[in-house]
């Protein structure tokens, strides 16, 4: 049996001039979970990242504990372009910026649905194309004679959950919302069929001097 490993990057710059770049705790968190990876997980024969900076220097950070031959980038990977949505959704309806937790988590419940529905005109993609291409890039390496790890972000994990699940796009939206930075899930592929195992898994951020590193944003 092969396993799939999907990780969300770590923590991003969120509220700076660059989000897509990791902040000092993005880096720290992605480091322990580097050294968690060779201690606990099964060695990887096939290593599969995004091409957004905050995936690349995920995996830089992990490649402190590990040591990969090889890794290959695909953009089919890279997150949402959600930010430049939301954009339009506020500016086309006079909305303001969101400040708290609160409203960020219902703008982007808002933004998601509305994107779903084909109500954002400037979207770079269509809802359906971002599932797809998602879908697409996990496919061509998941295999059931390999364990494969994949560095990403929350909206592909929750394509693939969806996909494994039969969820529906809330439940997608929720999900969503709720992985860790830093976190993993795992999926056995057997007769070229994932079954999900563990999600959202963050053993390494788990003991009490860690609490401050358990972040979603």
């Amino acid at each position: 049996m092969g396993e799939l490993i999907l990780i969300r990057h770590g923590q991003a710059s969120f509220g700076s001039d660059d989000y897509d770049r990791l902040s000092p705790l993005g880096h720290q968190q992605s480091d322990w979970l580097g050294q968690h990876v060779v201690d606990h997980l099964p060695a990887p024969d096939k290593v599969v990242c995004g091409t957004l900076r905050r995936h690349r220097e995920t995996l830089s950070a992990m490649q402190k504990s590990l040591m990969f031959d090889e890794v290959t980038f695909d953009p089919r990977l890279n997150e949402i372009a959600f930010h430049s949505m939301e954009d339009e959704y506020r500016q086309s309806r006079n909305i303001s910026q969101p400040e708290t937790g609160e409203q960020l988590a219902a703008m982007f419940i808002t933004v998601m649905q509305a994107w779903k529905n084909g109500q954002i005109r400037q979207a770079p993609e269509r809802f359906e194309t971002f599932q797809s291409r998602v879908k697409s890039a996990i496919a061509e390496v998941a295999k059931q004679d390999h364990n494969t790890l994949i560095v990403s972000s929350g909206g592909p994990i929750g394509v693939m959950m969806q996909a494994v699940l039969g969820l529906d796009t809330q439940a997608l939206i929720d999900l969503i919302l709720m992985t860790y930075n830093a976190s993993y899930s795992r999926f056995r592929i057997i007769g070229g069929t994932a079954f999900l195992t563990q999600f959202n898994a963050i053993p390494h951020l788990e003991s009490a001097d860690r609490a401050h590193a358990r972040t979603f944003l």
